[in-house]
């Protein structure tokens, strides 16, 4: 017991000493995975992403140590052991975009260390994974790690379990049949926040609805990418059970950013174009089917529509994160300190209350603006409007067209939950980043050539060389 106390307070009070026993762990787990013969990284990031829906809440199961962070260091672990080269029969072409993303992450590393908020557990894993340092990562290695059909699948399978599980979590949750709700610290009133809702494992409806869709979408790819017809049936019903749960997160921002997701994504296709009408159809009867059989369901729908604390709660934290702002332009108020130097920032309105003291912005931009300051919040909303944009703009190949579509839809409901929430959450960050990586493959990647030969490529704007055993230069037109 006084083991797992240990690992606790190792989470969330890292020093020197902790990472090292923290690195012995993993060491000690990749060995197991060794012996086991169970080495493909592609398989240990496909699991790591799925326990992401876990993140920040392995001590609430309770489990010594967070399993999604153990299996993305195991896998790096395997990756750069073994070479890139024995996962994957692509290799990275470094673009200025990578560059970019590192000048960001380690501009507000420092920002945070400045503002004494990197060595405590929120901001790092702030860093980490709201910015963040991890999202970054896997859109570098997203090309090479899911660069082929078989890879995706990989990834499929693990995402279309997991759509599953959340699915059938949110139905539980909005029929109030808690007996069926696992881990049973999502029940726990006292934990997390919107309580009363759909929230799953993240204890939030925010996060919850946008793992939802993602999962829907990617459901929705592997339904028409899969070659078992009875795959494909599988992963039609959860895509199926996911958007409906995003009914029973009674957030306003998910039903906005799905309902906008599906007419445009939809609305781009001729082939799904002529079943809007159908797909509408059928939401709004599920819908009134619920509102009728779930009791107490629509007085809790109607509480959400005219709901109007959180409204304030927005009007507060813009208003103040934008005198933070036009107070400290350059550099910010530091990383991760709204939610205590940003106070000083509130001011009462004639028109509306005074909340949302303590916290986060409401608005992702928002946020970045007033703690990291102008130039790196633009900066960042640069990187991510150029990696998605371009992935989704871009055609690639077929194969990778079902994924471009999944991209756009989670992209605009992104969008919608980043305008409204402070999006804190592992793992909708990382899906947003790491799809515009795998869409991009053929701009952020390349085939290895044999070893021996030489292959030239030119690509605009810049010619592409890749000399023996695959390694690849970029060159000036």
């Amino acid at each position: 017991m006084h083991t797992l106390h240990r690992y606790l307070s190792l989470l969330h009070h890292p020093n020197a000493a902790d990472l090292i026993v923290l690195a012995g762990i993993v060491a000690v787990v990749a060995s197991v995975l060794f012996l086991l013969g169970w080495s493909r990284p592609t398989t240990i990031f496909s699991i790591g992403i799925a326990l992401e829906a876990f993140s920040g809440n392995w001590r609430d199961i309770p489990l010594p140590l967070p399993l999604d962070r153990v299996a993305f260091l195991v896998a790096l672990l395997v990756l750069f052991a073994r070479g890139t080269a024995a996962a994957s029969d692509r290799r990275i072409v470094f673009r200025p975009i990578h560059f970019l993303l590192l000048a960001i992450a380690v501009y507000v590393l420092l920002n945070g260390l400045n503002a004494g908020t990197i060595e405590h557990s929120y901001g790092f894993y702030s860093w980490l994974d709201r910015l963040g340092a991890i999202p970054f990562l896997m859109f570098t290695l997203g090309p090479i790690i899911f660069g082929n059909q078989r890879q995706r699948h990989v990834l499929l399978v693990a995402m279309v379990v997991l759509g599953a599980y959340l699915g059938f979590t949110a139905l539980a949750e909005g029929a109030k049949v808690t007996a069926l709700v696992f881990p049973r610290y999502i029940e726990n009133q006292a934990l997390g926040i919107t309580q009363g809702r759909a929230r799953g494992p993240f204890l939030a409806s925010d996060a919850m609805g946008l793992a939802l869709f993602d999962c829907a979408a990617l459901a929705i790819v592997a339904a028409v990418t899969w070659t078992s017809r009875r795959a494909r049936w599988v992963a039609w019903a959860v895509a199926a059970v996911d958007l409906v749960g995003i009914f029973f997160t009674l957030t306003r921002s998910i039903w906005l950013g799905a309902i906008v997701a599906l007419l445009v994504t939809m609305g781009a296709q001729p082939r799904l174009r002529r079943r809007l009408p159908h797909v509408a159809a059928a939401g709004v009867v599920v819908v009134f089917v619920f509102l009728v059989a779930v009791p107490g369901l629509i007085t809790h729908v109607d509480h959400r529509l005219t709901y109007a604390n959180s409204v304030y709660d927005r009007y507060n934290t813009y208003t103040a994160a934008i005198r933070a702002m036009e107070a400290h332009p350059i550099f910010g108020i530091g990383w991760q300190t709204f939610e205590t130097v940003g106070q000083q920032y509130f001011r009462q309105s004639g028109t509306y209350p005074l909340t949302g003291l303590g916290l986060e912005v409401h608005d992702v931009f928002l946020s970045h603006l007033a703690e990291i300051g102008i130039p790196a919040a633009c900066l960042w909303l640069l990187a991510l409007l150029t990696s998605v944009g371009r992935a989704v703009l871009q055609r690639g190949p077929r194969e990778l067209e079902p994924w471009r579509y999944a991209l756009l839809a989670m992209f605009i409901v992104f969008v919608s939950v980043a305008t409204f929430s402070p999006l804190s959450y592992a793992l909708p960050n990382l899906m947003i980043w790491m799809m515009a990586g795998i869409v991009a493959r053929d701009r952020l990647s390349v085939p290895r050539a044999p070893a021996g030969v030489f292959v030239v490529a030119n690509r605009s704007p810049g010619g592409l060389v890749l000399f023996p055993g695959g390694t690849a230069l970029e060159v000036a037109p």
